[in-house]
C-alpha cells in the first residue's frame, strides 16, 4: 500500500484570548475577513486536502463565522487545559477521518505575518514526509523554532497524548526538523496593543 502523502490543516481556535479581552478568532481584517476564516482559506490555498478547525472558548461565535467555509469542526472540552489538548483532538480527527494524509499542519489563528505562501512553503519542504518548523527571530535576536509546522504521521501518536500547554515545541527541536524562515513570526495578536499596531500597519498596506 502505498504511503500517504496529503497534508491535512490543523487550525487552533480554542483560546479564550484573556489578555486581549475579545475573541481574536473574531478579530476583522480591513476586508472585514475574520481571524479564524483568513487562516482556514490560507490553508486551503497553501494546498491542505482538508481543514481541521479546534474550537473551544466562544465555539458557537467562532462556528458561525466558518459558516460557507469548507472545514471539519471539531469542539475541544478541556480547551481551557491548554493548546497541547486542542493538538491532540485536531490530529485525532485528521487521523479518523483523512485516510489519505501523511501530516499535518498546524496553526493558529493569531499570527497575522502567516501567509499561504509560507504555508505552502512548508509543505513544499516536507514532501508529505518530513518535519518543518517555521523559524522565526525573538527580539533579543534569539532565533526560535514554532507553528505554523508540518508534523508527518509518525509523530501522530506523540502528539495525540498532548495536554496542557505544552505544544509541539520538543518535537520541533530535533536536529532532523527542516525549517522556513517566516518574517515578523514572534508578532502576534495578544494585546490591544497588538491589534492597534497590526490595525495600523493595514492601513499603511497598499
Amino acid at each position: 500500500m502505498p504511503t500517504p502523502t496529503g497534508v491535512a490543516g490543523v487550525l487552533l481556535a480554542a483560546g479564550a484570548s484573556r489578555r486581549l479581552g475579545a475573541p481574536k478568532q473574531l478579530l476583522e481584517d480591513h476586508s472585514g475577513t475574520t481571524a479564524v476564516a483568513r487562516m482556514t482559506r490560507a490553508l486551503r490555498e497553501a494546498g491542505c486536502d482538508m481543514v481541521v478547525v479546534v474550537l473551544g472558548a466562544e465555539a458557537a461565535r467562532v462556528r458561525g463565522a466558518l459558516i460557507g467555509e469548507t472545514v471539519h469542526v471539531v469542539e475541544n472540552p478541556a480547551w481551557a487545559d491548554g493548546m497541547g489538548r486542542s493538538i491532540a483532538v485536531g490530529v485525532e480527527t485528521v487521523r479518523l477521518h483523512g485516510p489519505d494524509v501523511g501530516a499535518v499542519l498546524i496553526a493558529a489563528c493569531d499570527m497575522p505575518s502567516v501567509s499561504a505562501s509560507h504555508l505552502r512553503a512548508l509543505c513544499g519542504r516536507a514532501e508529505g514526509r518530513r518535519r518543518v518548523a517555521s523559524l522565526y527571530t525573538r527580539d533579543d535576536g534569539v532565533q526560535v523554532r514554532g507553528i505554523p509546522a508540518v508534523l508527518p504521521c509518525e509523530d501522530w501518536p506523540w502528539l495525540e497524548q498532548l495536554s496542557g500547554d505544552q505544544g509541539a515545541r520538543p518535537l520541533l527541536q530535533h536536529a532532523d526538523t527542516l525549517t522556513e524562515f517566516l518574517a515578523d513570526g514572534v508578532f502576534d495578536l495578544d494585546t490591544p496593543a497588538d491589534v492597534q499596531r497590526w490595525r495600523l500597519a493595514q492601513e499603511r498596506s497598499p
